[in-house]
């Protein structure tokens, strides 16, 4: 898809003595502007003067905000000149919420954040993939993804709900997210969230459609009573058929955690390593810290749906699901000597957690309470940040473009903003909010993304009002600083202003409110009462801020009548008046919240900002009785750089000294490997830094000359479907898997008792980055005598890019035993289907007629892991 760039053209400031303009540069402070107009020009005086132009500048650019007419109803209008962006004006409307902050510059954010939403409204979407492009009617309207993004896609409005813009309007937000439900195409029902983007046909391999769950229990909690029913029954129907789907085909027993590309992480050249780009497989068996969290969220809101509507049996069940999956993440993702979360477990061959981390992941494993207490306040103390703001994933990758790599993302930004409200670190959460500023006063708009090297907006590809970022600004101001927080029992409201923020953007004022917020069909006002800011006055004269920490709550008054602190607003309190009026008096910053923040990364050190390149296990052979790796470094310099030796998912050795290009190092400790089909991979780490790389493709001793592994060519398969064809890579099927009864049968005897793994070699001529209609069979292993079932599992073939390029699938793992017969079915089942089965896909392009579920088979294969003894077993 391609992404319009918005062309930039100078503007001039707003006047300002050069003392306002330095002191702007050196804060980003809100600062007056020279000859402010008297109360005649800003409407009725009951609506008070605005105040000063807001300002904010760094190195890279400037801007201005002032407030240019006020209406009868105090409404304003503001324009922004930027002299990175130009000129913009906008404003406010009766039926959003305004902020009366003291800063312009927040409020005019504020303002046009809610003016870029209203701009994404629509009631018909498209996208060039579906229906030829031509609109697609919503019902009842929806948000579309951006200026450039017309469409609705799962994970970004998923998210954005989340985050601020269903307290903006909570129908539109349900309509939203119900566009993305769909039955299956063959009438059976089974309404399920559509996984509409990701890698190699989406589905399976990309399997994070679940975040629509997060989004759903943020619109319950603010639709009101006689709304929120129906839209309860439809979210549990749909949560529940989703993760009762996820369960049988995404999820290993094995080690408790789902398999799937990262959550909106998924150009793979950006996040993973570059041997994944066209053999995705290795993605689909990937587990990564944000999906896993995500599908927590869905198991958990499905336990509470489920409560919710007496459903205590499934309440139980979800429950227990969702406390095992919590349990698995933080031992499985939690890398204790860094204090941080892994990104993920790269591959099935590698399942060992990439010692690197992203934003979203960490944010959302801390504000779902997956993350102990403990974790969450390391995570969030010790995650990166640069001067632009954090990047969504650490370390960057080296010849990789901006856009994921080298890339802050608002949304992730705003997200872990709220991670640090949550664990009281006010200047983690100060950077957050400066970064946010930023970008929406210099590029006047809410862009996608901005690139880490230089602050700009120059990345592959980047949208102005991108709804996500939207919705990030909206977070900033009511999930954070005024600690909005709908719950099923009510309105909580717990405001995190750290007072270097208030330093920075209005101090000398004694209150912020948040006017004409709409709570459950509720009008209410809420006003922070700030201490007097003596504080920072003081630190004017020094010459910087004297306070660290957030402002303490010390009191709530609704309407006046003092409520006890932490107590939740109910749609009762709120409908004896017309607009109810919420005050909370902050107390001084507390100092356990005033934790240093961590120094920003030089984005001028390669070492520093980038991890070293992907090295190459070239082989894995027997010497003397143990295993030698040839090893490849590449171009990294030996002096700069250590190994560290991963063997079946674990840190066999650390800090290993290296050389310049290849060099050997042999596995003491194999002395299995007569047994052991032993998978080893290898990252760098510069020891300057301690960043380290993507881990090296896994490489595996399989025995003399691959003996472990038993190959099945198309030749020796018995068919149903399709048409047999041959072509550079030998004998397939071709045409065959969509219909009813096309099936695979092979069979073979083993020469050794133990553990296997079988997988299909196939192509799959679709795009390796996007569509609907990723390659799927179920696998099944019978003992062919007794007719006995040995496993069953959902296997991918996901595209491949060219019906001429043949990949492996993922893996399916049986326990066989020797000199027994076996027979092997690929075969379809209501489980082994993509996307192309809902009916939402009727109108993709590719997949008009109906769904698709293609792969050209050319062998089975089955490969030893490890030797068992399974004499006397049954």
């Amino acid at each position: 898809m391609n992404c319009g760039r918005r062309h930039t053209r100078a503007g001039r400031l707003v006047s300002g003595g050069v003392l306002a303009v330095v002191m702007a540069t050196l804060s980003g402070a809100s600062v007056p502007s020279a000859g402010a107009a008297g109360p005649t020009d800003y409407g009725p005086a009951h609506c008070g003067l605005p105040g000063p132009a807001g300002r904010f500048a760094d190195a890279t650019g400037s801007a201005t905000l002032t407030v240019t007419h006020v209406s009868d109803t105090c409404l304003r209008t503001y324009a922004l000149h930027s002299s990175v962006s130009g000129e913009r004006t906008f404003s406010e409307s009766a039926d959003r919420p305004t902020l009366r902050s003291g800063s312009v510059l927040l409020d005019g954010l504020y303002a046009m954040a809610h003016t870029e939403a209203k701009q994404n409204r629509a009631d018909e979407v498209s996208d060039g993939s579906y229906n030829d492009g031509k609109p697609i009617r919503c019902p009842g309207g929806c948000y579309t993804t951006g200026k450039s993004w017309t469409y609705v896609w799962t994970r970004d409005v998923s998210y954005s709900a989340d985050l601020g813009l269903t307290a903006a309007d909570p129908e539109r937000m349900r309509n939203t997210l119900a566009f993305k439900l769909s039955d299956r195409r063959d009438g059976t029902g089974g309404t399920q969230i559509i996984q509409d983007t990701g890698t190699g046909g989406s589905y399976p391999s990309s399997t994070d459609r679940v975040v629509w769950a997060l989004g759903a229990s943020e619109i319950l909690d603010w639709l009101p009573d006689g709304k929120r029913e129906k839209f309860a029954a439809t979210a549990f129907d749909a949560v529940r058929n989703t993760i009762e789907h996820d369960r049988r085909v995404v999820y290993d027993r094995a080690d408790g955690l789902y398999k799937g590309e990262h959550s909106f992480l998924d150009w793979r050249e950006q996040s993973y390593p570059d041997w994944t780009k066209d053999d995705v497989a290795t993605i689909a068996t990937s587990r990564s810290l944000s999906t896993n969290v995500v599908h927590w969220a869905a198991i958990d809101a499905a336990a509470r749906l489920a409560g919710g509507a007496g459903d205590a049996a499934s309440a139980a069940k979800y429950r227990g699901w969702a406390d095992r999956l919590a349990a698995a993440i933080r031992t499985k993702f939690w890398l204790p000597k860094r204090g941080q979360f892994s990104q993920m477990l790269t591959t099935e061959l590698d399942t060992a957690p990439a010692d690197r981390y992203d934003a979203l992941g960490t944010s959302l494993a801390v504000l779902t309470g997956v993350a102990t207490p403990q974790q969450a306040r390391q995570a969030v103390a010790h995650y990166p940040q640069t001067p632009y703001g954090p990047s969504v994933l650490w370390p960057q990758q080296q010849g990789v473009p901006s856009y994921h790599n080298n890339g802050i993302w608002p949304f992730a930004t705003a997200y872990m903003m709220r991670a640090a409200a949550k664990t009281g670190n006010a200047a983690v959460a100060d950077l957050q909010a400066r970064s946010l500023v930023r970008g929406a006063a210099l590029f006047g708009t809410n862009k996608e993304n901005i690139n880490v090297l230089d602050g700009g907006t120059k990345t592959e590809i980047n949208s102005d009002r991108q709804l996500w970022s939207i919705s990030g600004m909206l977070s900033m101001v009511q999930q954070s600083i005024f600690g909005i927080d709908a719950r099923p029992d009510g309105l909580h409201v717990k405001p995190f202003l750290p007072a270097q923020l208030r330093d920075t953007y209005f101090h000398g004022s004694d209150h912020a409110t948040l006017q004409n917020l709409n709570y459950r069909g509720h009008k209410l006002d809420i006003a922070l009462k700030l201490p007097k800011d003596e504080g920072a006055q003081q630190g004017e004269r020094a010459g910087r801020p004297a306070r660290h920490g957030a402002y303490q709550v010390m009191s709530l008054k609704l309407n006046g009548k003092r409520l006890p602190v932490g107590a939740a607003l109910t749609e009762q309190m709120l409908a004896n008046s017309d607009t109810t009026k919420l005050d909370v008096v902050l107390g001084p910053p507390h100092a356990g919240s005033g934790a240093p923040a961590p120094r920003p990364v030089d984005t001028g050190s390669k070492e520093a900002l980038y991890g070293p390149s992907t090295p190459t296990v070239r082989s894995v052979e027997p010497k003397a009785g143990r295993l030698r790796l040839s090893v490849d470094i590449g171009d990294e310099n030996p002096a700069e750089v250590t190994m560290d030796v991963l063997r079946d998912g674990h840190v066999l050795a650390e800090n290993q000294p290296v050389t310049a290009g290849r060099r050997t190092w042999t596995d003491r400790s194999s002395t299995d490997l007569k047994d052991v089909s032993h998978c080893y991979s290898v990252r760098l780490r510069y020891t300057s830094s301690g960043n380290t790389s993507q881990h090296a493709k896994p490489r595996c001793y399989r025995g003399p000359h691959d003996d472990r592994v038993t190959k099945i060519t198309a030749e020796h398969f018995d068919v149903t479907g399709g048409h047999r064809a041959t072509g550079k890579h030998g004998v397939y099927y071709a045409d065959w898997g969509t219909a009813a009864g096309d099936g695979i049968t092979a069979r073979l005897t083993p020469s050794a008792d133990g553990d296997y793994l079988f997988q299909a070699d196939a192509a799959v001529d679709g795009p390796v980055n996007t569509g609907v209609a990723s390659g799927m069979k179920m696998l099944r292993v019978y003992d062919d005598t007794t007719g006995n079932l040995v496993t069953s599992h959902v296997i991918a073939m996901p595209n491949t890019g060219s019906g001429n390029t043949v990949r492996g699938s993922t893996y399916a793992k049986a326990r066989l035993r020797k000199g027994t017969t076996y027979r092997v079915e690929l075969v379809q089942d209501p489980l082994a289907v993509n996307m192309s089965y809902f009916s939402a896909n009727a109108r993709y392009n590719d997949t008009r007629t109906g769904p698709s579920n293609y792969s050209d088979v050319y062998a089975l294969r089955a490969i030893l892991q490890r030797r068992r003894d399974l004499a006397g077993t049954s």
